[in-house]
């Protein structure tokens, strides 16, 4: 096994110049900030691998250091437009979840799992591990939170807990995520009727937004994005997205790639704000396609065509 060893820039340069790709000697400027292995991954979905002696060799022909720029900064481009488009949907999931526990439950009655928690599908001690950790994050959050509704009396109970109204303010995405998914079928079917859902696709929604907020928060590869677990599709987004097909039995199952994350985010904001402005995402995506078909199915679109205008197909 060869031991790694530390390498300069204008040798990092040549090693991509090594395996085909075009590199200009001015292209270490982008080299010297950003880091190799942050390229190699943009490059990747570009590159051709092939096994020689047993060994594996990448091959980057066709393929330009500016070609692997453009979707580095494209990527960072539309992280920053979908998180604000994802933050939209929390901060409107969020307020419907709190009106319809405030309104079923009263202003502390969230805290008594029992009148709202899906007996079925989580065991008692499933159940409790989940309160107690709850429970805990919004102890702490009020702890950080430095709004005066946070220490009035009547927005607090006796043991610290704030009202539900202020509760799921204070609460991140992931504990939202949670409490979504512990919720009876009805109650959740209330909250996913609002976004013209049903609960079991409006849930895997919201799992795989959580997922992909994340990768955005986290500055991680957005557009190379693979989901493990695919969000339930509905039937008229299918026209648009790339089907793959299994290696294992041949059958085409849909896409699990960025565009199947573009139409669950269209979607859900146009239940919330019809007029949302979609430029800068649909921008950044035609950008990233740079008039390829095989770019946009890269991304999971079934055309050219489908990325170009997935905002406005998207209903």
């Amino acid at each position: 096994m060869t031991t790694p060893k530390a390498m300069s820039s204008e040798e990092l340069l040549d090693l991509f110049r090594s395996r085909g790709m075009q590199v200009d000697d001015r292209d270490i400027d982008k080299i010297n900030h950003i880091n190799y292995y942050k390229l190699k991954e943009f490059a990747h979905p570009l590159s051709t691998h092939n096994k020689i002696n047993g060994v594996v060799q990448i091959s980057y022909e066709g393929v330009s250091f500016q070609d692997v720029l453009r979707r580095y900064y494209q990527d960072k481009n539309l992280r920053i437009y979908l998180i604000h488009a994802i933050e939209k949907v929390e901060v409107s999931i969020k307020t419907t979840l709190s009106h319809e526990m405030g309104l079923r439950y009263g202003a502390f009655g969230y805290l008594e799992y029992s009148k709202w928690v899906h007996r079925e599908k989580y065991t008692r001690f499933q159940i409790e591990g989940k309160q107690y950790n709850l429970k805990k994050n919004i102890l702490k959050s009020v702890s950080q939170n430095k709004s005066a509704e946070f220490v009035k009396p009547e927005n607090i109970n006796a043991d610290g807990f704030p009202t539900i109204w202020l509760a799921i303010e204070a609460m991140s995405f992931g504990d939202m995520k949670i409490m979504l998914d512990m919720m009876s079928d009805s109650l959740l079917r209330s909250i996913a009727a609002v976004y013209q859902a049903e609960p079991e696709e409006f849930l895997s929604w919201v799992k795989c937004l959580h997922f992909i907020r994340n990768i955005c928060a986290h500055n991680s590869n957005l557009i190379d994005v693979k989901l493990k677990t695919k969000p339930k599709f509905r039937k008229d987004w299918i026209p648009y997205l790339y089907f793959i097909k299994s290696k294992k039995n041949g059958m085409q199952t849909p896409t699990n790639r960025l565009a199947a994350v573009i139409c669950i985010v269209v979607y859900i904001v146009k239940r919330i704000n019809p007029k949302y402005k979609w430029g800068n995402i649909q921008r950044s995506i035609q950008s990233l396609c740079n008039n390829s078909e095989q770019m946009a199915q890269l991304l999971g679109f079934r055309t050219l065509d489908d990325a170009q205008k997935i905002t406005e197909k998207i209903k």
